[in-house]
């Protein structure tokens, strides 16, 4: 019932009262097709939303042309840290969403996934995770990135981006990991998971694996969700940095992707490690 219905009963009942005619809400409601507790009803009016101030506005929107593939979350983070203030995500996500800079993802699909093995494990230098990915370059063509990561803190161990993809490639990265970690052959019972690539398989590699006494597991094939690290990793760089913008060359490709691991490493808040850097839980967990 809406403001004209209420007025009308009692309108009506007050003439009938007038005349003498004594005649209560609860007929003239059953009388009319009314149901009686709207008449005690008293509409209220829609509370406007208050307006965030303009400088927090604009604050945000910095935070999202220098991050523009921060959610809400990790742009929150990085607010609170810069302004030193406990701002809500709520806040944060309606500041956001009435200027229309939400971004629209797409949907995950619904297809069963296979029951794997984890790949996190609570301690450092306990299980690596290796992939390969590849780039473009206007004046190379397709370049190719091996990562490998850690997969307590999230911490990119090693990396290395060449022209060419061979296993000796990625055997390089490899011990590039190895050496920067401070690991000595046969000193350690440290696990390499990958997937089922050949570059993986290859003599090359194994020949590193056993120089320096690793074990490798490989995934089930296509469920790369058991190598998920890495995968995420990738997804990052690519959201972060290589759909963004279009690389002149290798050269140009090898020195953004090396601040990138950097920031990434250093600076960039991880939703995984309580919003903090995988350096700064590197740093704890070495201490």
């Amino acid at each position: 019932m809406g403001r004209e219905g209420r007025d009308r009963i009692l309108t009506l009942q007050g003439r009938l009262k007038e005349d003498g005619i004594k005649v209560s809400i609860r007929k003239l409601c059953r009388i009319l097709g009314y149901h009686r507790s709207n008449i005690y009803y008293a509409s209220k009016t829609p509370r406007s939303a208050s307006k965030p101030e303009q400088r927090i506005v604009e604050k945000v929107r910095d935070i999202i042309d220098r991050y523009p593939a921060y959610g809400t979350r990790r742009i929150t983070w990085v607010l609170r840290k810069e302004e030193g203030i406990a701002y809500n995500r709520k806040r944060i996500h309606r500041i956001i969403k009435m200027n229309g800079w939400q971004c629209i993802k797409r949907p995950s699909g619904y297809r069963p996934r296979v029951k794997g093995l984890r790949s996190d494990t609570p301690l450092l230098n306990h299980r690596w995770a290796v992939d390969m990915t590849h780039i473009f370059t206007r004046k190379d063509g397709w370049c190719h990135l091996v990562a490998l990561i850690d997969c307590c803190d999230r911490y990119l161990v090693g990396w290395r981006f060449t022209r060419c993809g061979s296993a000796g490639f990625c055997a390089g990265a490899l011990e590039d990991a190895l050496l920067q970690q401070h690991i000595a052959p046969k000193s350690t019972g440290l696990i390499i998971r990958s997937d089922n690539g050949l570059v993986f398989g290859s003599k090359r590699f194994h020949e590193t694996m056993t120089k320096y006494g690793l074990f490798q597991e490989y995934i089930t094939p296509y469920t790369p969700q058991q190598n998920g690290m890495i995968e995420r990793f990738f997804r990052s760089i690519k959201e972060e940095l290589v759909w963004q913008r279009e690389f002149a060359s290798f050269d140009d490709g090898y020195n953004a992707i090396a601040d990138w691991i950097r920031h990434y490493n250093e600076t960039r808040p991880h939703m995984a490690l309580g919003y903090v850097t995988p350096a700064e839980v590197r740093q704890k967990l070495s201490a």
